[in-house]
């Protein structure tokens, strides 16, 4: 395999379609309905002006036969960015913001003559349109992001829908605009320029195939991609461009994913009950496009799951779903890699291996394709010429042989079998081809759809194109059947009386569908059996849409009786739905804070602002023991050595940290001054000391040290009189109350501390002592590239984390992450080596304006009452917006205050690094920026993580070694339990389980046979010991397995599983609990 090809697993073959200058930034791709790639590109991504030359969508042809594309044919032309493509028929549907535009040949020289700009003022290009997907219902669904239109009457205006998401309000009576009908010389594009700022959220939404009809499916995304669905009609998608990482989730009717909520912002959402959950672990990467796969002949373990592209870290992730309940979620937490580049790429430039994944789709060929982008991040020109590469793949199973099956599109069996396929523009021309012919051909449909070997998708589209020529149809022989039906009936505005019925079914997938049918179709009439199934639903997903049809359903005066119900899951119900409706006054909203549900008084209080406190009752909570803060980001001591052995710790000095490592005394004031700098927690055992060196440390860099001591003291030591100078400041605790602060400047090097009380009366605590160090020392040169690069061999990476961490430093941590350490207010840079070269880390620190992560402008917010706020907006609700400013502090600003906001062409990281550090300084943080890489993958099967279930016991094995059994039942051992735990090398570290002679025996006892406990104490038990009067410890009462949440999935450094356990009371006839349980093993 050539060296720029993407790396695969052994049972996959890769090979190369088409590569520059044939194409040149691919971006979307599709296929017509001869089979032939379609290729949407062009110069406009990312920053075009007006006149910058139009994308295209270009026609790849092999004409030699031999695997390679050797030209190309212009199909249509004229176009902003295009980020999306979908054939139904003989038009080609193409998203290419701020319009949406669909183009047809009607000569048959196939060169577009027809084009119909169907939607226009749709937003710009960064958070824009995407994601095109004709259903089985016939109709266009697409993905849009949250950059809104400009709104210019009557030239520009997007559809009332569009306007919904960005809550965008026209004049009273102003017309829905009409699509516009061109020739392919007439044609115009409108543009908009990318800085135009962004609306409140983006989308999911459909349309019939002429633009009409036009309605929001789910809402609440920031830049969702893509999306795809599955052989049963259910949804996939990505959203990007948010600082905690990349989302996958699944969208339903009426469901909100959290950003530009009403009132309640959650980005993962999962324990969010405002909002839907999302589908699986959020990842820093940037989610381009998705696509399900479902081909006969592939193995299993590449069939019947969803592949997605990472652009960013260039891989792609192959997704297999587990439902729990009506909730998508992945079979594992780590999804496992498909194809990927050996590493990521910084926004600016990639390196390496040719693979910059873009979109994904499953060719004719049943090969999966992959358009590749170029290099540069945007258009890049040589010689006035446009000089980007590109590169399309085609991946395979080794077993599987790629080819284009003989059709026959005339007869309607031949009809069916494309019905039937996985490409879209097969499937969607011959269902309509199909409904075309009507109900003469409805018996062969229904006798197709009663073949034994019938697949999952061919079993899809046969309900619905039979419910779509007949909307008498129904079947309910499976549960896909009994969903499909429940759908088509919604599509065709028929109440059908077993929708109701379907409320009561034991599959929760059969409730949704129909909760959400009856949502569709505004089904007033069954309000009160959406209501007795919110008293009684368990599901996740099946209440959330719930309480949102209930919301639509139900009239406002009503969900405010409901509000008095005596069932909490009504009360909660609505509730939910008046928040979101925002129907509630402050007086409403503030006897539910005392609720006796607690979701239900927590989300009043949260509505309220956390105003309300929460009254406990029963055993205080006041600590009976320290909890273990952790630690400050970068520490500047090193070294420390207490003369009496007792635990010194560092800490950050704040209000609430303790002072001492061994009582529970707390700070109850900082100045400002001292706010966050890093000290030491000495001892209170060591405060009677009168001689000798308490402490011993090091410190790293000049700093000015504090000592701060007990103002009960009549001075400070002996030991400190020559050195620290008294301030004004002072620090206060509940004991002692008062702590003066005295202040000197240090080298670096040893320093050593006297004792608490050389010189002193008076009874007092110990001291403590904060260091501020002295880390950045400018040369009074400005850094550039070139006078950085010299310098990294000899840097130190301590320095260079010591840099990145702290506040007197670079303090990159006041917006970055690295491993869950910092803010995330920017984006995150645990891997970040392995994206970016250090030439590109140095151009990024030193000119960070120059390539802006795509959503991590600065925006600029003025308001009413006269402020000014710029920065990078982490939250938005409807309500209100959050945003990250310099220095990592944050605001919130109310919608209602907002007077103006704007996107500026500039980043929120600020410019000026090359000045404050010298280069050498410069070159510690770039490489220790450099070290911080993805984790090697792991090629030695014999290292890997593998479960092997046994009757009743779960074993992990690490490589040949069995390192512990988790005990799901156990006769005797009625608790969940991790038994015979081994390290990797194979050292036991719990005792025998069962518990067996000599190993086990306890050396204490006078009884020399006796083993102490051998049930209750396992190895490392896994349960609460009592609960309400049920003692689970001395195995008196049961903890009972029920069922596993996520199977036990393992792929090389990693291996997880979740539970659910039942607890029931003393006699077993009753349940006191459940416990919901994760386990993640990593190496």
């Amino acid at each position: 395999m050539p060296a720029d090809f993407p790396i695969v697993a052994e049972d996959l073959a890769v090979s190369l379609f088409a590569r520059d200058p044939i194409v040149r930034n691919p971006c979307a791709l599709t296929f017509d309905s001869q089979g032939r790639p379609c290729v949407g590109m062009g110069p406009q991504y990312r920053s075009p002006d007006p006149d910058t030359e139009p994308d295209s969508v270009w026609i790849l042809k092999d004409q030699d036969k031999d695997g390679l594309a050797d030209a190309r044919h212009k199909f249509a032309t004229g176009f902003n960015s295009i980020q999306g493509l979908a054939w139904k028929g003989d038009w080609l549907w193409i998203a290419n913001a701020p319009d949406l535009t669909r183009v047809r040949d009607t000569d048959g020289d196939d060169v577009a003559d027809e084009y119909v700009r169907v939607y226009t003022d749709l937003g710009n290009l960064e958070h824009g349109l995407h994601g095109l997907n004709f259903g089985p219902d016939g109709r266009l669904y697409m993905s849009k992001g949250n950059s809104k239109g400009l709104s210019i009457i009557p030239d520009r205006l997007a559809p009332r829908a569009f306007r919904e998401l960005w809550s965008i309000e026209v004049p009273l009576g102003t017309p829905e605009p009409q699509p516009t009908i061109f020739t392919a010389a007439s044609y115009q594009k409108n543009y908009q320029n990318p800085r135009d700022d962004w609306g409140v959220t983006g989308g999911i939404l459909r349309c019939n195939d002429d633009g009409s009809n036009l309605e929001i499916i789910s809402r609440g995304f920031r830049n969702p991609w893509d999306i795809a669905f599955d052989n049963r009609f259910d949804w996939l998608g990505t959203d990007n461009d948010q600082t905690m990482g990349d989302k996958i989730f699944t969208p339903f009717f009426g469901f909100h994913f959290g950003w530009g909520h009403p009132w309640s912002y959650d980005w993962k959402g999962d324990d969010h009950l405002p909002t839907a959950p999302s589908s699986g672990p959020l990842f820093e990467g940037s989610g381009a496009g998705v696509i399900h796969c479902a081909i006969p002949g592939y193995p299993s373990n590449y069939n019947n799951v969803f592949f997605i592209n990472d652009w960013l870290n260039r891989e792609i992730f192959i997704y297999r779903s587990r439902w729990d309940g009506a909730w998508r979620k992945p079979d594992r937490l780590k999804l496992e890699v498909l194809a990927h580049a050996g590493g990521g790429r910084s926004m600016p430039l990639s390196k390496g291996r040719s693979f910059d994944p873009v979109d994904i789709e499953m060719g004719p060929d049943g090969a999966i394709w992959i358009t590749s982008w170029g290099r540069q991040y945007g258009a890049h020109y040589e010689n006035n010429k446009l000089a980007n590469e590109g590169r399309i793949y085609r991946l395979w199973p080794r077993e599987y042989s790629p080819s284009y099956p003989s059709r026959d599109t005339r007869t309607v069996e031949g009809l069916i079998a494309d019905l039937g396929s996985h490409l879209p523009a097969w499937r969607t021309n011959a269902q309509e081809e199909l409904i075309r012919r009507g109900k003469s051909i409805e018996p062969s449909l229904r006798a197709a759809l009663r073949k034994p070997d019938l697949s999952v998708a061919l079993e899809t589209w046969l309900v619905w194109t039979i419910g779509r020529i007949n909307p008498e149809g129904w079947f309910e022989e499976n549960t896909n059947r009994k969903i499909q039906s429940i759908r088509v009936a919604a599509f065709n505005g028929r109440l059908h009386p077993a929708i109701r019925q379907a409320l009561s079914d034991e599959e929760p997938k059969v409730r949704l569908a129909a909760v959400i049918a009856l949502r569709e179709l505004r089904a007033s009439g069954s309000t009160a059996a959406l209501l007795n199934l919110a008293t009684r639903e368990s599901d996740r997903i099946v209440y959330y849409a719930a309480w949102g049809a209930l919301m639509d359903l139900l009239p406002e005066n009503q969900r405010k009786t409901l509000l008095g119900d005596r069932r909490a899951s009504i009360r909660l119900a609505a509730l939910l739905g008046l928040l979101e409706e925002d129907a509630l006054s402050q007086k409403e909203i503030e006897p539910h804070t005392k609720d006796k549900d607690a979701a239900i008084a927590a989300l009043s209080a949260r509505r309220l602002g956390g105003k309300h406190q929460f009254e406990h009752r029963g055993r205080p909570l006041a600590a009976t023991g320290q909890v273990q803060p952790p630690e400050p980001l970068a520490i500047p001591f090193s070294n420390v050595r207490a003369s009496s052995g007792h635990a010194y710790r560092a800490a950050t000095l704040r209000r609430g940290a303790a002072y001492y490592t061994d009582r529970p005394y707390l700070l109850t004031h900082v100045p400002p001054e001292l706010e966050g700098v890093t000290f030491l927690q000495t001892a209170c055992e060591d405060a009677d000391s009168e001689s000798g060196i308490t402490v011993s440390l090091n410190l790293k860099y000049p700093s000015t040290v504090y000592l701060i001591d007990d103002a009960r003291a009549e001075s400070m030591p002996r030991w400190a009189r020559s050195q620290w100078k008294p301030t004004s400041l002072v620090i206060k605790g509940n004991d002692p109350k008062r702590l003066k602060v005295y202040r000197a400047e240090l080298p670096s090097g040893p320093l050593t501390l006297g004792a608490s009380r050389d010189g002193i009366k008076a009874r007092k605590g110990n001291y403590i002592i904060a260091v501020q160090p002295q880390i950045l020392t400018p040369d009074g040169k400005v850094a550039t590239v070139e006078s950085v690069l010299p310098l990294l061999e000899g840097a130190n990476l301590e320095r260079g984390q010591d840099l990145f961490f702290s506040v007197p430093g670079a303090n990159c941590a006041s917006c970055h992450q690295v491993k869950g350490r910092g803010n995330n207010h920017a984006p995150d840079l645990s891997e970040i080596g392995s994206r970016a070269s250090a030439r590109v880390l140095l151009e990024s620190i030193l000119k960070p304006s120059a390539n802006i992560v795509e959503g991590f402008a600065a925006q600029v917010i003025s308001t009413h009452s006269g402020e000014s706020y710029t920065g990078v907006v982490l939250e938005e609700t409807g309500k209100r917006i959050t945003i990250a400013m310099l220095g990592g502090k944050t605001a919130t600003i109310e919608r209602a205050n907002i007077l103006s906001r704007e996107s500026l062409p500039i980043s929120a990281m600020p410019p000026g690094f090359g000045a404050i550090m010298n280069r050498q300084q410069l070159a510690d943080l770039t490489a220790w920026l450099m070290n911080l890489k993805k984790p090697e993958r792991i090629t030695d099967n014999e290292e890997n993580f593998k479960f092997r279930e046994e009757g009743a016991q779960l074993h992990l094995e690490l490589g040949k070694t069995q390192i512990a059994t988790y005990i799901l039942a156990h006769e005797q051992l009625t608790r969940r339990a991790f038994v015979n735990m081994r390290t990797p090398s194979g050292i036991q570290v719990t005792r025998n389980f069962p518990a067996r002679r000599p190993d086990d025996l306890d050396p204490s006892s006078r009884d020399a046979e006796r083993i102490i406990h051998p049930l209750m104490h396992p190895g490392l038990w896994m349960s609460f010991g009592w609960i309400d009067g049920n003692d689970y410890w001395r195995l008196t009462s049961k903890v009972q397995f029920e069922k596993y949440l996520e199977r036990p999935t393992s792929s090389g450094r990693e291996a997880s599983f979740s539970t659910r356990d039942r607890y029931l009371n003393r006699e077993g006839t009753g349940t006191v609990c459940l416990q919901d349980t994760s386990y993640r093993f990593r190496r």
